[in-house]
């Protein structure tokens, strides 16, 4: 049953968001940091963004997750319950290892740290398409944003900052404490029953041909596989090209995880009212012109423009684009979904758009090791410029939205 948001619904959607990506955002950004720091090569760097391919097929196993219900904890909260819990676990378990001494063990569990936070993900963005009101998916995508951008300015930036002075234990352990935060919200959180509620009778994985087949999907299909690529590059080269160029961690940490992400939170927010103001596809083209612009940006910074002016203006350059775009993208792909079972359907879509996003991310860190930074801002600019043509041109039906 769809619900106009109120302020205790809001408050447990953006919490819940960001404790998925508090230790996921350590894992696989602030862990970069710190082994790029102890010598590991940009080749093999690229091994750790994969653990966001969980993200990518968490589609696999989401019609479980629209079929399986859970009569007292409600259907989607009992699930964000289960995998929310497990996740508290692991990393209380990761505390225990030395990041140096047993790295193997700690790479093990941060992928199964990375399997519940991508199931967790599967269940809320279904209970978000379940309890939130058409009119306020925007709200609802830029909530997703936001508190994936909070989650990485304290797993990514505030926890980078606090393991400089108290070491990986204990920063690992304040992680574990922040993420079962959402879980006393859960608590109190009753998931609104629904009368004439029309989910999938069976495992129904046949809707993952099906869902392309009306007109303009196959069209947005390649929208959702090149509009990530330009922004996740540069958001995986950033990291490592400030350490090249000689900032320490906790300098690291505060200019993109702290300046960056504050400027794309506000940005997050922002979104939803230019696109009720002004449309979804104005928003759609400008966010993509901004990411091909924000690429071309990185190449100030290792061509000598690495002081601290610079790089502020030029991470906050690029996640006032970034940001956007995933509010605008979310919001289209929630329309899209079907009331019989938005947790696949939603997953399907989103899958496409992680794995380009994790995919280049990764690739742009070991082909820079290969073929130089320059060569590969330069491509990945001109591929956002396809998707700046691919935005102008895609179908109002997909727009405007079918569900």
């Amino acid at each position: 049953m769809t619900q106009k948001l109120t302020k205790q619904h809001i408050a447990l959607l953006f919490s819940l968001y960001i404790t998925q990506f508090v230790g996921f955002a350590f894992i696989t950004e602030s862990l970069i940091a710190i082994l790029r720091q102890n010598g590991t090569s940009l080749e093999n760097l690229g091994f750790i963004y994969m653990l966001g391919l969980f993200f990518v097929f968490r589609f696999l196993w989401a019609p479980f997750v629209d079929k399986i219900k859970f009569k007292r904890l409600g259907h989607y909260r009992g699930w964000i319950i289960i995998f929310q819990t497990f996740m508290v676990f692991v990393l209380i378990a990761v505390s225990f290892f030395d990041i140096l001494t047993n790295f193997k063990i700690i790479i093990a569990l941060s992928v199964l740290f990375a399997f519940f936070a991508a199931s967790q993900d599967i269940a809320l963005d279904a209970l978000v398409f379940k309890t939130v009101h058409k009119d306020q998916r925007s709200v609802g995508g830029a909530l997703k944003t936001a508190g994936g951008l909070v989650g990485g300015i304290l797993g990514g930036g505030v926890a980078l900052i606090i393991y400089s002075y108290v070491g990986w234990e204990q920063t690992i352990q304040i992680l574990a404490f922040t993420t079962s935060i959402s879980l006393i919200q859960l608590y109190f959180y009753k998931e609104p029953s629904s009368q004439n509620e029309e989910i999938e009778d069976k495992i129904n994985f046949k809707q993952y041909i099906d869902f392309w087949k009306p007109s303009g999907r196959k069209k947005w299909l390649l929208l959702l596989f090149l509009y990530p690529i330009t922004i996740s590059s540069a958001y995986g080269l950033l990291n490592p090209m400030l350490v090249d160029a000689g900032w320490t961690l906790d300098k690291i940490g505060f200019a993109v995880h702290i300046v960056g992400y504050g400027i794309g939170l506000i940005a997050s927010f922002s979104t939803s009212w230019v696109i009720n103001k002004f449309g979804k596809k104005i928003v759609l083209v400008i966010s993509a012109l901004g990411q091909s612009i924000g690429m071309l940006l990185l190449l100030f910074i290792i061509n000598g423009y690495s002081d601290n002016l610079s790089v502020m203006l030029i991470v906050g350059f690029i996640f006032m684009f970034y940001m956007p775009s995933a509010v605008v993208m979310i919001t289209i792909i929630m329309d899209q979904v079907s009331s019989k079972s938005p947790a696949s359907q939603f997953a399907i879509q989103h899958s496409v758009y992680m794995f380009s996003g994790v995919l280049f991310a990764g690739f742009a860190i070991s082909l820079s090791g290969v073929f130089g930074y320059s060569s590969v801002i330069i491509v990945c600019s001109i591929i956002g410029l396809f998707a700046v043509y691919l935005s102008t041109t895609i179908d109002d039906s997909i727009i405007q939205g079918e569900s």
